[in-house]
């Protein structure tokens, strides 16, 4: 559930080699907030079971973004989930500089800190990762070393990225892989567009840009393939995930108003 609630989503992509895989497009990113119903559904259940808030803000040659996310309340008997992420990325180019996500899950404390550097074509991360597996136990604190050959994203910047892709002149079934850091590994993203298609929302259609992206770790896919629609405007909203869960599936909608 929790990739579901990051689209990252985020969301993403050049190819690992140097040159382009497609251009990317002036986009509209102007400061904004965004917000979204997390919905489970199973069965005859089909229940709003979270919220989730995504911000940008302009600042300077830098972007700054935050997610929030949470369970509605009737949620929280079951399964408590608070998660914040933050990213700061730069204008050109959409790289990412400090990436920070911090999760209170079921009485457990998490937050990474990322700190990204590129040189060429590499891009290098110190992580640290303190976690305190319930509130009166003591907090832990480990370091990694992250490294990727070609574009580099976090969970949250990804967002970002892939609103920047020229999916017009994308031909369908185009695959695009990027590296996705984290607080504890490196893995692959890829991306393939699916071409256009129509969401209803609010009552009406919007024009989107479909695609599908899965995660891959030393060589194995880590989840399902997960479907994603942006907007086909020069916002680029993201305007519905979707994926499988082990026991029925869950989809982040976009609430508007309408691009």
């Amino acid at each position: 559930m929790k990739r579901l609630l990051f689209f990252p989503a985020a969301i993403l992509m050049l190819l690992t080699l140097p040159q382009r895989a497609t251009a990317s497009v002036p986009v509209s990113l102007v400061d904004e907030t965004l917000t979204y119903d997390v919905i489970y559904k199973w069965g005859f259940i089909n229940k709003v079971a979270g919220y989730a808030t995504l911000s940008l803000r302009n600042d300077g040659d830098l972007y700054r973004a935050s997610l929030y996310a949470e369970n509605a309340p009737w949620a929280n008997s079951i399964y408590m989930l608070r998660d914040t992420l933050y990213t700061t990325m730069t204008k050109q180019n959409m790289y990412p500089v400090e990436y920070i996500y911090i999760a209170h899950e079921e009485g457990k404390y998490k937050k990474d800190v990322l700190k990204f550097h590129h040189s060429g074509n590499t891009f290098t991360a110190d992580a640290v990762r303190y976690k305190r597996a319930s509130d009166d136990a003591p907090m832990t604190s480990s370091s990694i070393s992250l490294e990727g050959q070609g574009m580099t994203v976090d969970m949250l910047s990804s967002f970002f990225y892939l609103r920047t892709l020229d999916f017009p002149t994308m031909a369908k079934g185009k695959s695009i892989s990027v590296n996705i850091f984290s607080g504890s590994k490196k893995e692959k993203l890829k991306i393939t567009y699916l071409g256009p298609q129509s969401v209803e929302l609010n009552g009406s259609k919007v024009n989107c840009y479909r695609i599908n992206f899965t995660f891959t770790r030393k060589g194995k896919e880590s989840s399902d393939p997960i479907a994603g629609w942006i907007s086909a405007d020069d916002r680029r909203i993201p305007i519905k995930v979707e994926g499988q869960l082990p026991v029925g599936k869950v989809r982040a909608m976009y609430t508007g108003p309408n691009p």
